[in-house]
């Protein structure tokens, strides 16, 4: 093979295909021509995926069944739906902005509890706690 074998032949494909289909469920609002499929397309599916708009259609048209047959787990989902939301609700400066600051904080968040505790599992309670900490250590409005 030489890393270009048809898509078709591809054994990632139906998991590709489901990423694609998921994004552009919770993207497209059928009567809002803000959030359209040609919208998404450009703004994550081609830059995340950097397939063709022909495959993007031809991936939208593969049935429905495939979305319970190639289940996503959720830390995966979740990767594909924050950027999905942040085209939907968000302009790409802010996107970018809230990224960086929500890296910042996660990063700042492993570093602190590793340095607590060197050679901890790091659980989902033990990161949430630490990054509402950092969280709220950069917010200019404290919430309690």
């Amino acid at each position: 093979m030489n890393g270009f074998e048809k898509d078709n032949e591809n054994p990632y494909r139906p998991y590709r295909v489901v990423s694609v289909k998921q994004i552009d469920r919770w993207f497209f609002e059928r009567h809002d021509h803000r959030k359209t499929h040609t919208k998404i397309y450009e703004t994550v599916i081609r830059p995340k995926f950097g397939i063709c708009e022909n495959t993007f259609l031809d991936y939208r048209h593969e049935p429905d069944e495939l979305l319970d047959l190639f289940p996503q787990p959720v830390r995966i989902e979740f990767s594909l739906w924050l950027p999905a939301m942040q085209a939907k609700y968000m302009n790409p400066a802010e996107a970018d902005r809230f990224c960086i600051m929500l890296w910042d904080a996660f990063n700042k968040s492993f570093k602190r509890i590793l340095r607590e505790e060197p050679a901890c599992r790091i659980n989902a309670e033990k990161l949430l706690m630490s990054l509402m900490t950092c969280l709220d250590e950069k917010s200019p409005v404290r919430v309690r």
